[in-house]
């Protein structure tokens, strides 16, 4: 059945995770450079692409690119990691609305801050591209911002899970995917939806079926959803018991065949 390839899909997060993606182009953002000073030049914003460096075959090697993820960490769900599944952190001190860093010298050696090479690529897991952002700072560096704050590392966690520098003299705390303070008080930011309902047509139009539940999700009637809505983050998978290709996404997806996903959802994940 032909469907209309006009529908913009906003929150698709990865197309196939068992291959690099045919045309990563058309999912990547070129970010604009907020610099304290002089207007820095938009040649040297990285690129935000959603999914991971792995499905864009990306060499173990290269220092060009920096990962994104939402995950769990110690008591913290959710926080954002980074590529080496360290805990990332935002600084009560900090700006958002504008971003700007206060921790340089011996802050910035206890704090290193995330930073990525200039026309780099930041790959997004699970993270909304309009929650990202880079400024430069009084190095020249480009720091990443979430929710518009600078994030940093700890220098005291070791290895991924650590969380030594939550709640650090009352400012410092790790950071959501929208840039809310890990663990602080107040709704969580979930890392997946609760339910996910999936359209047999385009549009959310009925008939429909809903899928509930914890983990991996076989679905009653597989390989008949053309849209799909999720209040939350959720992976479909071409395959029963959550294999094959996969699509993250999240929010209304009106039309599954522009992402090449039409009628092929056989399970869903959560978390």
């Amino acid at each position: 059945m032909a469907r209309s390839q006009s529908a913009v899909l906003a929150a698709v997060m990865a197309v196939g995770l068992t291959a690099c993606t045919s045309e990563p182009e058309q999912q990547s953002t070129a970010l604009a450079v907020e610099d304290k000073g002089a207007a820095a030049s938009s040649a040297s914003a990285p690129l935000l692409l959603y999914g991971t460096a792995r499905q864009y075959n990306v060499s173990p090697d290269s220092t060009d690119w920096l990962q994104l993820r939402a995950s769990r960490a110690g008591r913290l769900n959710s926080v954002v990691v980074d590529s080496a599944g360290m805990t990332l952190y935002r600084f009560d001190k900090d700006a958002s609305q504008p971003s700007a860093s206060t921790c340089d010298g011996d802050c910035a050696a206890a704090w290193p801050p995330l930073t990525v090479a200039p026309r780099g690529r930041i790959f997004l897991d699970r993270l909304a591209k309009s929650d990202i952002g880079v400024i430069t700072r009084n190095d020249g560096t480009l720091q990443v911002t979430i929710g518009g704050w600078p994030v940093y590392r700890n220098a005291k966690d070791k290895q991924p899970g650590d969380t030594f520098g939550q709640a650090v003299s009352g400012t410092w705390f790790g950071v959501t995917p929208n840039g809310e303070k890990a663990g602080a008080a107040g709704p969580a930011s979930p890392l997946s939806a609760e339910k996910v309902t999936l359209y047999d047509s385009p549009n959310l139009v009925e008939p429909a079926q809903d899928v509930t539940g914890d983990g991996c999700q076989n679905l009653d009637r597989p390989g008949v959803a053309s849209s799909v809505s999720a209040p939350g983050w959720i992976t479909l998978w071409s395959e029963r018991d959550c294999k094959g290709k996969a699509l993250q996404i999240k929010g209304n997806i009106p039309d599954l065949a522009s992402a090449r996903f039409d009628d092929r959802a056989a399970s869903v994940s959560f978390g």
